[in-house]
């Protein structure tokens, strides 16, 4: 029968029945109405009732002449695969900004805006990412004139994407990708000579630029690093300055390797850092400030130190090469590369190491050698003398030596004797 009853304050229509199993056995269905209509659910009662007689289940429910009405399982078709642009919608909701820095975010979004979702936007993501296609790219890329850092920047920004869709279950498998284009493993640092940077440094125009310089030149601060240098960083009782910081754009965080480090102050930097009045101004203060007063922009640092080359009749030259000059002056002095990849911060030593590329006095020296060993025209070892010094015997026979010339009238000083 079809019956009524309430939970939770609605109404629902219930079918209870009993009915005979084939094996003879008493059997009762109880179940929610599929309908919650009276009518639909008297009919359904009907169909379920002649099911249990004819077939022994009343989940068959049948019609009056004994044909099951129960509909066929609708065919559930998959959704369609998302496209390559879908995809890196994702991408950047999900993953991009929890998973990568704020200076590789933006690296990866110039790669997928300008290159890669104009070319494989609309195609599904399992064709978008297949080789050819990728080595397409590429082949219109080299064409185009662009550089092997660019190309390479596309084909990681393209990696990571598919890394994300892996871990996202958009693509099940692994898919094969393509050789990032080749390029020489060691890249030599330019770095200024050492009498630029002292130029540079004694003739800027303003202490604002010249702290600026220092911090990067003596203290070996990436330019997110010294935009982030609070005046709580700075320990003149210590003579040092911790780095715990970078800001990138209006992103302040953790610096580059994730680990504060401490840098000793140089008579100079500190001398600068005093002028500046880091010691009486309030803790959470930046350190470097423009002639303004104000925190450097962005790229502020860049505009000021291209200024003060331009004024110096220097040659362009990247804040970070002062950087560099701070790393291979202290491997030049001889520093172990371990205490000056601490100083500065690297996550590598082989980083450091890359540095040493410009200490070139070893290299020349190797050459010289194998010019003089093929009879080359190296320039000639120069003779020296050696002189030896006279001790006990050695002495008291130059003396006596000394003395007979005396006594002859020969007034001249003779050459040291060594002890025999």
């Amino acid at each position: 029968m079809v019956r009524k009853t309430s939970r939770r304050g609605k109404r629902f229509l219930v079918i209870d029945f009993s009915f005979t199993k084939p094996d003879g056995t008493e059997g009762r269905y109880r179940r929610d109405a599929a309908v919650q209509i009276m009518a639909a659910a008297q009919t359904e009662e009907a169909g379920r009732k002649l099911g249990a007689t004819l077939y022994g289940d009343p989940e068959r429910i049948v019609d009056r002449n004994g044909v099951p009405l129960r509909p066929a399982a609708p065919e559930v078709k998959p959704p369609p695969e998302p496209t390559f642009a879908e995809v890196v919608a994702r991408y950047y909701v999900e993953y991009a900004k929890s998973r990568l820095a704020d200076s590789t975010l933006d690296g990866y979004q110039s790669a997928l805006k300008n290159h890669l979702i104009p070319k494989l936007g609309i195609f599904p993501f399992s064709v978008a990412i297949e080789v050819p296609r990728s080595r397409m790219l590429d082949v219109e890329l080299v064409e185009s004139g662009h550089a092997i850092s660019t190309r390479a920047n596309i084909q990681l920004a393209l990696r990571s994407v598919i890394k994300f869709a892996r871990e996202a279950g958009i693509q099940k498998e692994v898919p094969p990708v393509m050789d990032l284009p080749k390029r020489g493993k060691k890249k030599v640092p330019k770095v200024p000579p050492m009498a630029d940077v002292a130029l540079l440094i004694s003739t800027a125009k303003h202490a604002q630029h010249k702290l600026l310089f220092l911090l990067a030149a003596h203290g070996g601060l990436r330019r997110g690093e010294i935009r982030a240098l609070r005046c709580s960083d700075v320990e003149l009782h210590n003579n040092r300055l911790v780095v715990r910081l970078s800001r990138y754009r209006q992103v302040t965080k953790e610096t580059k390797s994730g680990s504060d480090r401490e840098v000793p102050l140089s008579p100079q930097l500190r001398e600068a850092l005093i002028a500046a009045g880091v010691q009486t101004r309030p803790h959470d203060h930046a350190v470097a400030l423009t002639t303004l007063g104000k925190p450097w922009s962005s790229d502020g640092p860049w505009r000021a130190l291209q200024a003060a080359l331009k004024r110096c009749n220097l040659p362009p030259q990247r804040l970070h090469a002062l950087r560099g000059f701070f790393v291979t002056t202290l491997l030049s002095g001889n520093v172990p590369a371990h205490v000056v990849r601490e100083l500065v911060g690297h996550a590598d030593l082989s980083t450091t190491q890359g540095y040493a590329a410009i200490l070139s006095s070893d290299q020349a020296s190797a050459v010289g050698v194998l010019d003089r060993a093929q009879g080359g025209r190296a320039e000639p070892r120069r003779a020296t003398r050696r002189v030896t010094r006279v001790t006990g015997r050695g002495r008291l026979l130059r003396e006596r030596v000394q003395r007979r010339a005396r006594e002859r009238g020969n007034v001249v000083e003779t050459d040291p004797i060594a002890a025999e």
